[in-house]
């Protein structure tokens, strides 16, 4: 039995190690220290309840929103791309006031625009993600880019208004 005390007294975070306790006090160490540890297995439990009914709230809503889309997924017009397409009109005209280098770059980004919304499919989440990776892949690269904006600096249609001529 005292070498059963001893180990106990050893695994107990409390008991430092080559002190003298009486069995009573070893004892009372051990009850403590387990009773913390169910206050915190109980804290625990609690918490992963909560997160239990967090998960499934999350599926819940998941779901709903999954069934307000249609089965062959939601047309770009439904997103009113003319009036995006005139946003970002508008937003450009003032941005090139500002600073007529936003011409050069939107001139560099329109046709990525175009490319992008007619070769990315989003029917679905993976086709998305398949065709989004593909259009990248084909118009993204370092080289292409250096080609686009090489083509746009070096085009006589390209004119900065407001740059001193």
């Amino acid at each position: 039995m005292k070498d059963r005390l001893q180990t106990l007294k050893q695994v107990l975070p409390q008991a430092p190690v080559g002190t003298k306790h009486t069995h009573a006090a070893i004892l009372n160490t051990a009850a403590e220290y387990l009773r913390k540890e169910e206050a915190s297995l109980d804290s625990l439990e609690t918490e992963i309840a909560r997160l239990n009914s967090l998960i499934v709230q999350t599926k819940d809503q998941v779901s709903f929103q999954q069934a307000q889309i249609p089965e062959n997924g939601i047309s770009s017009a439904c997103y009113g791309s003319s009036i995006v397409e005139t946003q970002y009109s508008q937003f450009l005209g003032q941005q090139v006031s500002l600073n007529p280098l936003m011409k050069l770059y939107s001139s560099m980004l329109e046709p990525l625009f175009l490319s992008f919304n007619s070769m990315v499919d989003n029917t679905s989440l993976d086709s998305f993600c398949k065709t989004a990776h593909q259009w990248f892949a084909q118009h993204c690269s370092l080289t292409k880019l250096r080609e686009l904006a090489t083509n746009l600096v070096t085009s006589p249609n390209l004119e900065f208004e407001g740059a001193g001529g």
